[in-house]
């Protein structure tokens, strides 16, 4: 009897001495487990919480030179020929131009012009020695035009884009004397054609080159004529 009562005591002991310090009783790990648990569960359920509908970008506004109602104001210098079956011709062969340009923007990829231009012809070389009052060996043409166009761009969007052009106007070609006198001839509406190449120095500033033709009818009578035109667009606004 003393010897079994002696076993459990020294069971106790050894149970006591080898519990870590600081135990807990199982009940106390069924707990850790429900906090993990819980943990776990919490962290799933923010992982599946509704995120706010994204939002799109602002979209930017277009350039201005493809805004609806954006106006350019340009001024170009050029050199003209002419030809034909004109007096123009039989007198005059080709000389120095400039021109004014106004435009329009009505969409993104057309506009419409507006265009005043001044061309000098000058008398062509070889003619024979003319006595007559209206000699035109010491004479020029001054033609002056107006006129409204359509222009169509292509690839506005970038900075180099080409366009085409074509309208209708008047024309009055004025033969100027050195002696101050002048007279008009063949005075009369004309078509034009042309492709021009606009490339932009500044989002506002441009740089424009274009071949124009014109058709110009007076007193029954056509004159054909060619220029070439360099010069600047300017695009103000806000």
């Amino acid at each position: 009897m003393n010897v079994r009562g002696m076993g459990i005591a020294v069971l106790l002991a050894a149970a006591v001495v080898g519990a870590p310090s600081g135990a807990k009783p199982v009940r106390a790990e069924y707990g850790g487990e429900t906090r993990w648990n819980g943990l776990a569960r919490a962290g799933s359920e923010t992982w599946m919480r509704r995120q706010p509908a994204p939002v799109n970008p602002r979209a930017l506004p277009p350039l201005r030179r493809m805004r609806k109602g954006t106006i350019s104001l340009g001024g170009q210098l050029g050199y003209g020929f002419v030809r034909g079956s004109s007096e123009l011709n039989d007198h005059f062969d080709n000389g120095p131009s400039y021109a004014f340009r106004f435009r329009y923007m009505l969409s993104g990829r057309s506009a419409l012009g507006f265009s005043f231009e001044n061309q000098r012809y000058n008398t062509r070389a070889g003619l024979p020695v003319d006595t007559s009052p209206f000699a035109a060996a010491d004479s020029h043409v001054v033609c002056t035009t107006v006129g409204t166009e359509i222009v169509m761009y292509v690839h506005r969007e970038r900075e180099t884009n080409p366009y085409f052009v074509a309208g209708l106007g008047f024309a009055s070609p004025n033969v100027i004397y050195e002696r101050k006198e002048s007279r008009r001839v063949d005075e009369g509406p004309f078509l034009t054609a042309g492709v021009g190449l606009e490339r932009f120095l500044r989002p506002r500033l441009s740089f424009d080159v274009a071949l124009r033709g014109y058709g110009e009818v007076g007193n029954s009578e056509l004159s054909l004529c060619s220029q070439v035109n360099v010069g600047l667009h300017l695009y103000p606004g806000d």
